[in-house]
């Protein structure tokens, strides 16, 4: 239990850092004024859906590097991660090159409010500049944890992650005598973040021998070698293009509620955020139980890996249930720390009210997912996750909130239901599916 809390205490922190600073973002943009902060919001959930691609190869990296590793195929997993880099780096920037420009277009689609329209554009425009250092920051960082090399990471995360709050105070609100230059200053300090992280990430992944610009796979490798990470990102890859869709959908009920459209917006944003000081941890575990469980099922001990899931995925709901419990009691005071009106303050209160109750769900989905990673059995991630985003969350979530409640408020509610169902689901996955089945061992014993 010891190697397995070393791998999950310092993604933890780092995700906590993360929070800080997507926080420190929301925070700088609510003293700006709400038009900002539900603007940035919007910016955001579809900056998520642009690293729907990466996150998809990362998740076949990460089955596969950490099945390589746990087999003893060193050479293998070097070649694993070398692809998944630079195909990280080409991804970035053609998505960067389609977006940019496309912003009114995407943003009407998704019913952006008239009111900020041109103030998301501008946002969506500059944030296109930081999309190729996010796509390998995220998948260098993906990499070392496939590799259980976590602390060095570790220091270039909180660095970058103390570095973008002082640049969106300094560039937003103008502190540390820097010139305040509104909503770009946020988008310029994650920019700025991002570039740094991803080369600080390249030059440590380069230091430690797992990745070589001289040693890249040849075609005859890439032949043999791709078929396994296209079966696995294919399916993650899916799961999370409908999965984002499925929020991006969910700005898109909230925006065009029939009254306080925008103020809602602002409240789901802030909330978002502020419920991801439980979610991100979840995904900390999700990252280390998904190479746990790949590094089991490589070397053969299938009985380990199914244990180790329960056992993780038990202690972290709890763990993460107590946290929701202790937060409970000050949802107004927090409410009152992300937004200056009373309105959008009691749209924060009413989010947090039905996601902090659907901790122990959320939170159990999400670990029971990473388990899917590692075993590289994605598909079930995608019935799952896409089944019930797309036909539990949004149709309830458009008759509570546009019909029935008539507010945000019946939107959160839904949430909460399609968060109770995909545990539940998840559970019995976990217990009966034959998920195990999916290695890369078990791929190449049927290729010959």
């Amino acid at each position: 239990m010891r190697s397995i809390w070393n791998l999950i205490w310092p993604q933890m922190l780092t995700m906590y850092s993360v929070v800080l600073t997507g926080l420190t973002a929301v925070w700088t943009a609510g003293q700006i004024n709400a038009d900002t902060q539900g603007a940035l919001g919007m910016v955001n959930q579809c900056g998520f859906f642009l690293m729907v691609v990466i996150m998809a190869l990362s998740s076949g990296a990460t089955a596969a590097v950490s099945q390589s590793l746990g087999a003893g195929k060193l050479l293998r997993a070097q070649n694993y991660i070398s692809v998944t880099v630079l195909g990280s780096f080409g991804l970035g920037l053609l998505l960067a090159l389609i977006g940019y420009g496309h912003g009114n277009g995407i943003l009407r689609i998704l019913q952006v409010p008239d009111a900020i329209l041109p103030l998301a554009e501008n946002m969506w425009d500059l944030s296109m500049y930081a999309l190729p250092a996010q796509h390998i920051y995220a998948a260098t960082g993906v990499m070392f944890r496939a590799t259980r090399h976590v602390i060095p990471p570790l220091w270039i995360a909180l660095f970058i992650n103390v570095l973008n709050p002082l640049l969106c105070l300094g560039l937003g609100l103008g502190y540390f005598g820097m010139p305040a230059i509104g909503y770009a200053g946020l988008i310029f300090a994650n920019i700025i973040a991002q570039s740094v992280g991803a080369m600080l990430n390249c030059l440590l992944l380069l230091r430690s021998g797992y990745l070589s610009f001289q040693k890249i796979p040849g075609l005859r490798w890439l032949g043999k070698g791709l078929p396994y990470l296209i079966r696995v990102a294919l399916p993650a890859g899916i799961a999370s293009l409908v999965w984002q869709s499925g929020y991006l959908l969910l700005f898109v009920l909230v925006a065009s509620l029939p009254v306080h459209g925008v103020t809602a917006l602002a409240g789901l944003t802030a909330g978002l955020r502020i419920e991801s000081l439980l979610f991100l941890p979840g995904m900390a575990v999700n990252s280390s139980i998904a190479v746990i469980v790949g590094n089991c099922l490589g070397a053969g001990r299938e009985h380990d890996a199914r244990r180790l899931s329960l056992l993780i995925t038990a202690a972290t709901t709890l763990a993460l249930s107590l946290v929701a419990l202790a937060i409970w009691p000050f949802r107004a005071d927090i409410a009152a720390c992300f937004a200056q009106d009373t309105e959008t303050q009691q749209q924060i209160i009413s989010y947090l009210t039905y996601n902090l109750l659907s901790t122990p769900f959320s939170i159990a989905s999400t670990v029971m997912g990473g388990v899917m990673v590692g075993a590289g059995a994605t598909q079930f991630n995608l019935a799952v996750y896409g089944g019930c985003s797309w036909f539990i969350r949004l149709p309830l979530g458009w008759f509570l909130g546009h019909y029935l409640a008539r507010s945000a408020e019946g939107i959160f509610c839904a949430m909460l239901i399609s968060q109770c169902v995909q545990a539940t689901i998840m559970v019995l996955v976990i217990k009966y599916a034959h998920w195990t089945k999916y290695t890369l061992k078990n791929s190449q014993a049927r290729k010959s």
